[in-house]
């Protein structure tokens, strides 16, 4: 259609074009006027919405950090009446799909969700499915995950990995292709579904194409690293309220369990105090203490404005009378 034709004659003003065959914005419009039900928590950190109904989220961490006993956790949390670690309790069922381990070695992940929970670890429980697709090609991988998401309607589903369920993870168009499949699945049957993926080597960053969309469109990233004999977690990305990092270990009975963070270093300090100190030499402007929290912790912003927040409201962090300057409170 030429330009003459697109404006209008009695305003001057352009028309948009005829809308394409089959497409219609429309039933997507957002409406002011119709109050929208606030997100249901599938997973919860404590008192706090880590992943809801309708939204996908990450695990990410370099290998052997643990990422798999964080993920039996929450799985936990959701299945159990009364949480588990402070995850939960959001009573529903859980689809686990594990992409890449033997067949033995899924069944113990399956049993030791079955004994934190309170199952009885030889029998099947119908609020837990377990489906182990190492042996598949890639995209019938894909596809057996969807379909069994689609069929059985978890409240949450666990991917363990989603590297896995495509050929190339640095394949731009094939990895936004599976989130987007992820987003439609979710928000289609109001699910929850936690994707696991590995890091990039001596990186906090997700791996390739796909881990970059993940960040993106994740309702929240969760962030797993070794530390001696425990496991450290903390809240990359947030949607929500970010909690406060945590760490585990595993038991005498092969559990992840909570415990204290590690005191060595800068384990157990306040990221917000760490980096003011050690970039802005313990006292500067609050957005730029903003600033450089995004670039050395790889938060986003809200994160690191939440982050700000509660170090002022707890005391870690003094605030000048206008607003506009924090600073560390002298001993």
């Amino acid at each position: 259609m030429h330009e003459e034709e697109l404006r209008d004659v009695t305003t001057g003003l352009y028309r948009p074009d005829p809308k394409p065959e089959g497409l219609d914005y429309e039933p997507y419009v957002m409406d002011l006027t119709h109050a929208l039900p606030e997100p249901v928590p599938v997973v919860r950190w404590q008192r706090l919405t880590v992943g809801s109904e309708g939204n996908i989220s990450a695990v990410v961490g370099e290998a052997k950090s643990k990422k798999t006993f964080l993920c039996s956790a929450i799985a936990a949390g959701v299945l159990s009446q009364r949480g588990y670690m402070a995850f939960g309790p959001q009573p529903g069922r859980v689809l686990w799909i594990d992409t890449e381990q033997a067949e033995a070695h899924v069944q113990r992940v399956m049993a030791r969700v079955h004994r934190m929970v309170g199952f009885d670890p030889r029998q099947n429980h119908d609020r837990f499915w377990t489906l182990a697709l190492r042996e598949l090609d890639p995209k019938v991988r894909a596809g057996v995950a969807f379909a069994a998401i689609e069929q059985l309607r978890p409240r949450l589903a666990v991917i363990d990995g989603i590297g896995d369920l495509q050929y190339d993870t640095n394949d731009l168009k094939e990895s936004e292709r599976i989130v987007a499949d992820l987003m439609r699945i979710s928000s289609q049957l109001s699910c929850h579904i936690l994707c696991v993926l590995h890091t990039n080597p001596n990186s906090n960053k997700a791996r390739g194409h796909t881990g970059s969309a993940l960040q993106r469109k994740s309702e929240a990233v969760l962030f797993v690293r070794r530390a001696g004999e425990v496991s450290v977690v903390e809240p990359q990305f947030c949607r929500n309220e970010p909690f406060e990092r945590f760490a585990f270990r595993v038991d005498e009975e092969g559990l992840p369990v909570v415990c204290d963070l590690p005191s060595a270093g800068s384990d157990s300090e306040d990221p917000c105090v760490a980096v003011l100190r050690d970039e802005l030499g313990g006292a500067g402007e609050r957005a730029l203490l903003m600033e450089r929290m995004v670039e050395q912790l790889g938060c986003s912003q809200a994160a690191a404005r939440m982050r700000i927040g509660r170090a002022i409201r707890t005391g870690k962090l003094d605030l000048s009378d206008d607003g506009r300057e924090v600073s560390i409170p002298w001993e």
